[in-house]
């Protein structure tokens, strides 16, 4: 059973989620940047700098969110005075949502950033 795309966005960290659409879209616009300065050597490092910073700051809010969900969760597992299975799963698969995205955009960045880099080194 998989869990759905939309119930997978939905249910992550809302303000996280923001972070990453922010730093993303940084991203895609300076790699869109670098696609139409393509000859300048100096140009393409600059935005390849930027878009790897960006990238580095997906990563660390995706680790950020990762531990303020386990706390998160580890709270409520306090709150209830037991410890029932279905709540420590439902609050650790919760927790990782956010992470789990974080690190695929993560990888987008750093995909958009190596795109003409072979190119312009030969």
């Amino acid at each position: 059973m998989r869990m759905p795309f939309s119930e997978f966005i939905t249910s992550g960290d809302l303000k996280f989620i923001i972070v990453f659409i922010i730093f993303t879209v940084f991203a895609i616009v300076h790699f869109i940047k670098k696609l139409q300065s393509r000859d300048n050597k100096q140009i393409v490092q600059l935005l390849n700098t930027k878009i790897n910073n960006a990238a580095f700051w997906i990563l660390i809010s995706s680790i950020l969110s990762l531990l303020l969900g386990f706390m998160h969760s580890f709270y409520f597992i306090g709150k209830a005075g037991g410890v029932a299975p279905n709540l420590i799963f439902q609050g650790v698969s919760y927790a990782l949502i956010t992470p789990v995205l974080g690190v695929s955009l993560y990888i987008v960045c750093r995909i958009l950033s190596g795109i003409l880099n072979s190119i312009n080194n030969k």
